[in-house]
């Protein structure tokens, strides 16, 4: 009784090892043979699934230090410090095209008043969802953005400006499709309208 019990222990072992090894064991991809293939600092990691490839992601930008922002308050531009770093994946087809790219991003910085040299923090933390409509051509089909956009404080103080919700964008056009939430941002640098980014200029008028 107690063989047959060894016995049937080893075969159940055995069988759960099968079941595990081929989840185990994928098969790895070569970026370079994908259609586009991931760029070489987004150190991706790609392997074989179903219908398909997938691709993990990681990587941070070079910071951008004092740049003008394009930001105006009264004759002065405001400039801007930027951190970003990315996670996410690229989803690939059968033929290796990619159809998806789905990531989150974290970004982090300041805006500063070149004349007053008072500065105020901002931080944005989105996940970006782009869905190609042509494998394998970036620059189709449809992206949706959402989170938080771009929170902007003084130290010591509350929020001075919130840019937060969701925007669906056609990455043919540039067109913003649909928007939902306040977007100051898009106000001043899509539409124009001045006046949008004004708490920033009257925060570092200080």
């Amino acid at each position: 009784m107690h063989q047959r019990r060894l016995v049937s222990l080893t075969l159940g072992l055995l069988a759960a090892a099968a079941l595990v090894a081929p989840a185990a064991a994928r098969d790895t991809v070569d970026p370079a043979t994908l259609n586009p293939p991931p760029p070489d600092n987004f150190n991706a990691v790609c392997f074989a699934a179903a219908g398909g490839t997938v691709c993990t992601l990681h990587f941070s930008e070079d910071p951008i230090i004092d740049e003008p922002s394009g930001i105006l308050c009264g004759t002065t531009e405001l400039v801007v410090n930027l951190e970003r770093s990315v996670v996410g994946k690229r989803y690939y087809d059968a033929n290796g095209d990619l159809v998806q790219k789905h990531f989150r991003e974290s970004l982090s910085g300041t805006f500063s008043n070149p004349d007053t040299g008072v500065s105020a923090p901002w931080i944005q933390h989105d996940t970006v969802v782009q869905n190609l409509s042509e494998p394998g051509n970036v620059d189709s089909g449809i992206t949706r953005l959402s989170g938080l956009l771009t929170r902007v404080w003084l130290p010591g103080g509350g929020s001075v400006l919130l840019d937060v919700g969701t925007l669906l964008v056609d990455e043919a056009t540039g067109e913003v499709l649909a928007s939902g939430g306040p977007h100051p941002f898009g106000d001043y640098f899509e539409r124009g309208d001045t006046a949008a980014l004004q708490p920033i200029c009257e925060a570092l008028a200080l």
